[in-house]
């Protein structure tokens, strides 16, 4: 093989690959966080255009809330995340960062997007609705790039390392 087709150097490229995991993670975080946003974001405005009992739905607390809460959660991933991002910019260590993001961020989004399908009610599930989808690729998140226990792993690893 030419010497431009490699990469790293020989011997190094099992760390080079696990060092770009801490982007990866970082971004799975920012992909499904951005999935739950949208998600919410369809939610808000179908709760303010269908009404019930003569009112939009979102005047109700039970509608108005669930959106509330993941907001708040979807804010706590995304700032996580910057920080992620400026630990990595800055040349430091953001391998639990990462690992973090990688385990919280699709539990955040999946309890979001699920919530929103049923504030949809059956229409929510409905293949004219693209809320089962985005349920479907969060769930496919949750495993890509380590699963839930390994990212678990790699934080009790600096936990204890320190």
């Amino acid at each position: 093989m030419p010497d431009f087709h490699v990469m790293l150097e020989p011997g190094t490229g099992f760390h080079g690959i696990m060092r770009e995991f801490d982007l990866t993670r970082t971004l799975i975080g920012l992909m499904v966080i951005g999935t739950a946003q949208r998600a919410i974001d369809m939610t808000v405005e179908h709760a303010k255009q269908r009404t019930t009992f003569g009112q939009p739905s979102a005047v109700n607390q039970g509608v108005q809330f669930p959106p509330a809460e993941h907001t708040i959660y979807i804010s706590a991933v995304r700032a996580l995340a910057h920080h992620t991002l400026g630990l990595r910019r800055a040349g430091q260590p953001h391998t639990a960062q990462a690992a973090m993001l990688k385990w919280w961020a699709p539990q955040v989004a999946m309890a979001a997007v699920n919530d929103c399908v049923v504030l949809h009610g059956h229409i929510g599930w409905s293949e004219e609705m693209p809320l089962q989808a985005m349920l479907r690729d969060v769930s496919g998140y949750q495993i890509g790039d380590g699963t839930p226990q390994i990212q678990k792993m790699i934080i009790a690893r600096d936990l204890y390392a320190r």
